[in-house]
């Protein structure tokens, strides 16, 4: 299960939005200190926080530290499903027409074609299996063992020294 940490924001009637911290995986790399990516992550003009509407079974109120999570198996299918999908109906495609003895300018328009239709299956099996990827809640954090400091979220996450 891949799991993010963040604060609820908004809670709804069986889901919450819960606020997390945008992070590129920068900071774990080898080779950030000559990478043009992380220079851009670090001067990036705008919002660090991402916004994701989770199932949460369990009763929370705004402000609520929570824990959210995607089995790894429903991210390999939706990457499957978005990226690799429309890419081998293309290459399909592309095979059939040149085996037909198509003209070059086919292969490019009818590669296009099942593209665009890869694209489209994509969009309307995404609308009718929206579980694929559901995002749920998977713990709730103590409050009493996290507090915030500073005005924005997550900046410094410090245990209260009782």
């Amino acid at each position: 299960m891949i799991e993010e940490q963040g604060r609820v924001v908004a809670v709804e009637r069986d889901f919450v939005w819960v606020e997390t911290i945008r992070q590129s995986g920068c900071s774990s790399c080898s080779a950030r200190n000559g990478c043009g990516q992380h220079l851009f992550e670090k001067y990036r003009v705008g919002s660090s926080f991402s916004y994701i509407k989770a199932l949460c079974p369990w009763v929370v109120k705004e402000g609520d530290m929570v824990v959210v999570g995607i089995p790894e198996g429903s991210l390999l299918k939706a990457s499957f499903l978005i990226y690799l999908f429309p890419l081998l109906l293309m290459m399909a495609g592309i095979w059939l027409s040149s085996v037909m003895g198509a003209a070059d300018w086919l292969l490019l328009v009818s590669a296009g074609l099942l593209l665009a239709c890869g694209f489209g299956a994509v969009r309307l099996f995404g609308k009718r299996s929206a579980d694929m990827c559901r995002v749920d809640v998977v713990r709730v954090l103590p409050s009493d063992n996290l507090s915030l400091s500073g005005s924005s979220f997550g900046r410094t996450l410090s245990s209260r020294q009782g």
